[in-house]
């Protein structure tokens, strides 16, 4: 009998049949890559960070030993990447693997969730420089063999509650750039500095000659540290890292900012974001919002992800030339992509990546309360232009949408608290809508 596996379903995206292909051998249709690593400290490392990361609750500042240990795992024909978010939202976790790093052949692509459980991780951490690491990555789970013996993982759930994460990371991560770059033993003092207890909640690096100061407030080029105990999940990677550099948005008025960490140890990345507190999970950003208010997003959506399902890399302008869209509109598909879990963004290579997980786009409006609620006062009339700017009446309250700078500002207690810095009130989300609405009409 001649069986055959296949990785998703055909069907009807926009005006483009997606139609599922496969092969008889079900190994080779199953498996992203089986082989070993070239440093497997390193990678030993990089995987119980990430389990560490995952485990963790830094607004209580402690960890449950071995819950949510479940990194997501995405082979793309060129390099397996491994991620996780913290229990608390607030610090995300990735394993970059080049193809340098792989003895094997990445075979495949795809995407699966596994749980690293004890016996796994007790196997990590008896690896040593010399000893032989084998990965074997599939849709299935995944499975490490060490001198030890052979562990399996099987697939996980992926939880929900990671989709809003990851697609918010992806936001922050967009307008990072490289402020500092430094050897991994001078990162050493810094790390142990940055993720002491004691000290300002929130504290910025610059640049000094070949050192690097510290300042309570915000300066041109500076780097936030947001709560920086949450760095020391770096600190058992830093003596096998080559350098670490640190990445930060431009300096704006806010009281914190996201950073950036990427240690690179040669054919191997590890990459951690922290947010703006302990407290503020990536899922509450919603900077995505704003490009998901437009109405064609869904269908465009599913229209990119089927053109996209051989593409690791994700690059705008190639979205552009393939469909004929306008840059806006690439943009809002790639949100919406975002939001379902499908695209993550490589600080080190300044590009997006694809990531295919079992989500589609149309679970935008369940995931975001705060875009479901502007679609609603939308439809609902709730909105009305003047020359000041668009009235939104909302329960029993009205609020006024207006520009502010050129940018959207609106005179509810949220934006009052937040100041746009976690992304805009539903309020703003439906004046856009409405706005998107007229200029199509």
């Amino acid at each position: 009998m001649d069986t055959r596996i296949y990785s998703r379903a055909s069907g009807l995206a926009g005006d483009h049949l997606a139609l599922a292909t496969s092969t008889p051998e079900r190994v080779e249709e199953q498996t992203f890559y089986a082989g070993f690593v070239r440093t497997p400290r390193v990678v030993a490392g990089g995987l119980l960070a990430l389990a560490d990361i995952a485990g963790a609750d830094f607004r209580q500042a402690r960890s449950d030993p071995w819950r949510g240990r479940d990194p997501v795992v995405t082979g793309d024909g060129q390099r397996l990447r491994f991620e996780a978010l913290s229990t608390c939202g607030g610090v995300y976790g990735r394993l970059d693997l080049a193809a340098a790093e792989l003895e094997g052949t990445v075979a495949g692509r795809g995407t699966t969730n596994v749980d690293i459980n004890p016996p796994l991780y007790r196997a990590l951490t008896r690896v040593g420089g010399a000893d032989p690491l084998r990965l074997s990555v599939g849709a299935d789970g995944l499975a490490v063999a060490t001198l030890d013996g052979a562990v399996v993982e099987k697939k996980v759930p992926l939880p929900t509650a990671w989709l809003r994460g990851l697609a918010e990371v992806a936001a922050r991560a967009l307008p990072l750039d490289p402020r500092l770059e430094l050897p991994a033993g001078r990162a050493v003092a810094l790390l142990a500095e940055m993720s002491a207890r004691s000290g300002r909640r929130v504290r910025w690096l610059l640049p000094a000659g070949t050192a690097v100061r510290t300042t309570a407030g915000p300066a041109p080029g500076a780097v936030c540290v947001a709560d920086g105990f949450r760095l020391s999940v770096l600190r058992p990677l830093l003596a096998l890292a080559r350098t670490v550099t640190l990445y930060a948005p431009p300096v704006s008025g806010a009281p914190s900012q996201v950073s950036g960490w990427v240690l690179d140890f040669g054919t191997a990345r590890f990459t951690l974001l922290v947010s703006t507190g302990a407290r503020d999970g990536f899922a509450g950003d919603g900077q995505l919002l704003t490009d998901l208010a437009a109405e064609s997003t869904e269908a465009d959506a599913d229209t990119l992800s089927t053109l996209l399902t051989e593409d690791p890399v994700v690059e705008r302008a190639t979205v552009a030339d393939r469909t004929g869209w306008a840059p806006d509109r690439v943009t809002s598909a790639l949100a919406a992509l975002a939001t379902a879990g499908q695209v993550g963004y490589d600080l080190a290579d300044a590009s997006p990546f694809h990531r295919p997980l079992p989500y589609r786009a149309d679970a935008v409006a369940a995931l975001h309360p705060r875009l479901a609620a502007a679609r609603v006062l939308a439809t609902a009339g709730r909105l009305v232009r003047t020359p000041a700017g668009i009235e939104v009446t909302s329960a029993d309250n009205t609020y006024l949408v207006h520009r502010r700078d050129g940018e959207y500002a609106c005179t509810c207690a949220w934006w009052a608290s937040h100041q746009g810095r976690r992304g805009p009130c539903k309020h703003v989300v439906a004046a856009i809508i409405v706005e998107k609405q007229e200029r199509s009409a």
